[in-house]
C-alpha cells in the first residue's frame, strides 16, 4: 500500500473521529459484513455513535473502473447482509493525478451499476482535495 493511500485514510480518521466511528482498512477493523463473513474491506467505514454505517470509503490509486464496479456491488452486498435498515453514501476517493484525470471515467462506471445497487444511498467520485472540502 502506497504511503499517499495510508496518509488519506488517517486523515479521514482525524477528521471525523470526533463526530463518528471511523474505522480504517490499515487498523484491520472493518471486514463487511461481519468478521466471520468479510468479503469486503473497504479503507474506512464511517458509523454513526449507534454504530449504523453512513459511509464507506474506498481511496483509490489505480485508475480501474472494473475495481470501482467490483468494490460498488461487494459494498452493496454488505449492506444487504447487515439488514441494517441505513442506506450509506460509498465515496471513492481518487489521489493518483492519473487517476484524477480519468475521473469522469470512473463517474460514468458508477453511473451504470448504481441503479443495481438498492442497499447504497449513493456512490460518489472526488479527488482527495474535492473530498477534503465535504462535510459528513
Amino acid at each position: 500500500m502506497r504511503s499517499e493511500h495510508r496518509n488519506v485514510q488517517k486523515w479521514i480518521v482525524r477528521r471525523y473521529q470526533a463526530r463518528y466511528n471511523v474505522q480504517v482498512e490499515i487498523r484491520a477493523q472493518n471486514r463487511l459484513p461481519d468478521r466471520q463473513r468479510h468479503w469486503y474491506q473497504p479503507d474506512a467505514v464511517i458509523r454513526t455513535r449507534r454504530g449504523k454505517i453512513k459511509y464507506i470509503v474506498e481511496v483509490e490509486n489505480d485508475p480501474m473502473r472494473k475495481a470501482i464496479v467490483g468494490a460498488s456491488i461487494l459494498a452493496d452486498a454488505s449492506i444487504r447482509a447487515l439488514k441494517q435498515g441505513m442506506k450509506p453514501t460509498l465515496f471513492f476517493v481518487v489521489y493518483n493525478p492519473k487517476g484524477i484525470r480519468q475521473i469522469h471515467n470512473f463517474k460514468e462506471k458508477v453511473a451504470l451499476v448504481l441503479p443495481y445497487c438498492k442497499h447504497l444511498g449513493g456512490i460518489k467520485v472526488h479527488s482527495f482535495s474535492e473530498f477534503k472540502g465535504i462535510k459528513l
